[in-house]
């Protein structure tokens, strides 16, 4: 069976985001602009594909626009946006006649419905005890999926990239663990320090 491809309007930004994601955009750029307002009119979603070291990255994030959030004498403005499915960025036109902006042809990666797995549960629930005393409710991981524990982690653009593109839940959460063993090590570390500091 063939892989789905369409084209949507881009915006490629060093940024990445994760489905379920919410963000804050400064739109001022004229080709920009014209991208929100049609996106607004049309009730259509954009993708951001993302840029690492000024490079324009295969994959990257479907959003929608939630809200517009202000509106400036200039025609700049502030938007909302949620982020919506990863994709594949197939092939991309930097302008797309008539308009301004660019578009992309791109392949949706498939829906991650599976629950995270129980050894990453217990590794979230142990990282947000330690970070912020706080107790994931038991039933939290039911509707979840391997995006929902990203959502809880302190992640790098560059991180959230990584994870997009991995292939599947099981790659994605192979990424994920070593990434909280991590965060957990260094969190017990720093407290471990203060400890001392404070006996000292």
């Amino acid at each position: 069976m063939a892989t789905q491809q369409l084209t949507i309007p881009m915006f490629p930004l060093n940024l990445a985001l994760l489905p379920g994601e919410t963000k804050t955009l400064h739109i001022f750029e004229e080709r920009y602009k014209q991208l929100v307002a049609d996106c607004l009119l049309n009730e259509a979603h954009f993708g951001i594909p993302f840029i690492n070291q000024k490079n324009m990255s295969n994959y990257g994030i479907e959003v929608k626009i939630n809200t517009v959030i202000k509106k400036y004498e200039n025609g700049e403005m502030d938007i909302a946006i949620e982020g919506i499915r990863a994709f594949k960025l197939v092939e991309f036109s930097q302008v797309l006649p008539p308009k301004l902006y660019g578009a992309g042809v791109i392949e949706y990666e498939t829906d991650i419905k599976e629950k995270p797995s129980h050894f990453l549960q217990e590794l979230t629930k142990e990282y947000m005890w330690i970070s912020q005393q706080n107790i994931i409710p038991v039933d939290a991981f039911d509707h979840s999926n391997v995006y929902g524990v990203a959502r809880l982690l302190d992640l790098s653009s560059l991180e959230k990239y990584e994870l997009l593109k991995a292939k599947n839940a099981i790659e994605k959460e192979n990424f994920l663990k070593p990434k909280i063993k991590l965060f957990i090590h260094l969190i017990k570390t720093e407290n471990d320090l203060k400890s001392k500091f404070v006996l000292n």
